[in-house]
């Protein structure tokens, strides 16, 4: 058995380490590698986790430890930015470790399923809310996060937009994207493999975006830019436009 000592030490060298991540967030959150990255760094940590639990059970004042325990993860992740000198760089990583945080540390600790990790997982949010203002995460858990992959819609990035413009599943944008896929792109040389690109990449785009507290002016200004064209030629039967433009789209949010 890890004497209490000890334990404090795998928290304090281990579980704080949990927000780091050091791969390209679209390589990692997508359908055909979410379920076993996520896994894997599960078991990374579980060993952390137990000990924050024991500690956590052992203390006499257990709501104050839990706090400290997300500072000190806090401030880890605080120390990395901040060693950041480049302003835009900075504000990238920023962007790149909440995601991390919000697929893959939050679920994770969520994951172990006890009291005492389900409020490190609060407090950790309440502390990223506080230190990245335009940067925002929610309390996601694993398996939610994963069933979406198995949900098979046209494209995340359209159905992301009609969400922040308020418009349904079934909305005109969405069921015209959905023709234009399955009736001429899907039979085009090249086709699948394009939509299958397109699925790998979309994901982590989106993961991006929604830690951003303009998401919605940031959809506001793809859907005019880009699927509004888009639309616009498919109704033309200017299908090769359309699939170029949203090359187009797809190509620039990758590289932002």
């Amino acid at each position: 058995m890890i004497e209490l000592p000890d334990k404090e030490k795998v928290v304090n060298y281990g579980l704080i380490h949990i927000v780091d991540n050091d791969k390209d967030i679209k390589s990692i959150f997508n359908k055909k590698v979410y379920e076993d990255e996520f896994l894997k760094f599960y078991d990374i940590y579980v060993q952390s986790l137990t000990a924050y639990y024991t500690l956590y059970e052992n203390s006499s004042h257990s709501d104050a430890y839990v706090r400290e325990v997300a500072l000190k993860i806090m401030d880890h992740e605080m120390e990395k930015i901040n060693a950041i000198e480049k302003k835009s760089r900075r504000e990238m990583q920023m962007m790149e470790d909440s995601a991390f945080a919000a697929l893959f540390a939050i679920p994770a600790i969520v994951r172990y399923h006890t009291k005492a990790t389900d409020l490190l997982a609060d407090y950790l949010i309440e502390e990223w809310h506080k230190n990245f203002p335009k940067n925002q995460i929610q309390k996601g858990n694993f398996e939610e996060i994963n069933s979406g992959f198995k949900k098979r819609k046209f494209c995340y990035i359209t159905t992301a937009v009609c969400d922040s413009l308020n418009k349904g599943d079934n909305c005109y944008e969405l069921n015209t994207l959905r023709s234009y896929r399955d009736r001429w792109l899907s039979r085009e040389p090249y086709g699948e493999k394009l939509i299958e690109q397109y699925y790998d990449t979309a994901p982590g785009i989106i993961a991006l975006i929604n830690t951003r507290k303009d998401s919605d002016e940031i959809y506001n200004e793809i859907y005019k830019e880009y699927l509004q064209p888009c639309i616009s030629y498919i109704e033309r039967k200017e299908y090769e436009a359309c699939r170029d433009t949203y090359i187009e789209m797809v190509k620039r949010l990758d590289r932002n």
